[in-house]
């Protein structure tokens, strides 16, 4: 069974909470001295000390370094990384947030409040659904086939990258971006459907005691690893 663990971030100015499975770290972007620090932390705990491993370290640092400066770089806020999906059981996600805006072309829907036009204006190669909050949202799916092992080990395994972009709750004008990378998956459909629940349950707080408010049943859980 795994465990529900909240994550507040702030996104355009407003605190916002996502609710995710398993264990999660969330990855400082603020400045690449704290980034940087703050991973190789991370993957000294996740790797070991011994002096073997130096090198699977420093590949492992860069790697990570490398994906939170290119996110920072083009605006990214959030970047939280799955370890665990449960105890023992690797999953190696990442979930990144950015702010946006509506692409001019939907401009005309979006001032007549047809938000759902919108995205289905803006993206259509992408699937829109109301989420649970009542505000649709498109979400848009990219998969590539690889191997994963060598020889008759070898097995066919997937990558998924999942896009949802969202109407901002306080500032229709604005969105909300959210990018998820899941390799080497064995099918996509339990995956996407994971990450739908995950993107559902973004909730921004400050509107909690609001009649439009939600608030999932799993709030009650166990803080964010930081």
């Amino acid at each position: 069974m795994t465990q529900d663990v909240n994550h507040d971030v702030k996104v355009l100015g407003r605190e916002v909470r996502v609710i995710v499975p398993g264990t999660w770290v969330s990855i400082p972007l603020d400045s690449p001295e704290k980034a940087g620090a703050f991973i190789k932390r991370l993957v000294r705990d996740q790797v070991g000390p011994a002096d073997r491993l130096a090198r699977m370290r420093r590949q492992a640092v860069e790697e990570v370094f490398g994906t939170a400066r290119d996110a920072a770089q083009i605006g990214v806020h959030t970047y939280l990384m799955s370890l665990e999906l449960a105890p023992g059981v690797p999953f190696p996600a990442a979930l990144l947030m950015a702010d946006d805006e509506w692409p001019a072309s939907t401009r005309t829907l979006v001032e007549a409040g047809d938000l759902e036009g919108a995205l289905k204006l803006a993206y259509p190669e992408g699937e829109v659904a109301v989420q649970s909050n009542g505000s649709p949202a498109a979400r848009i799916v990219e998969m590539t086939q690889g191997q994963a092992g060598d020889g008759e080990e070898a097995v066919e395994v997937l990558t998924m990258r999942l896009e949802y972009h969202m109407p901002h709750p306080a500032d229709p004008s604005k969105m909300l971006f959210v990018r998820v990378n899941v390799p080497d998956i064995p099918s996509a459909e339990p995956f996407a459907m994971l990450f739908d629940e995950i993107v559902d349950s973004i909730m921004f707080l400050d509107d909690r005691d609001s009649p439009t408010g939600v608030v999932p049943e799993a709030a009650a859980t166990a803080s964010a690893t930081a």
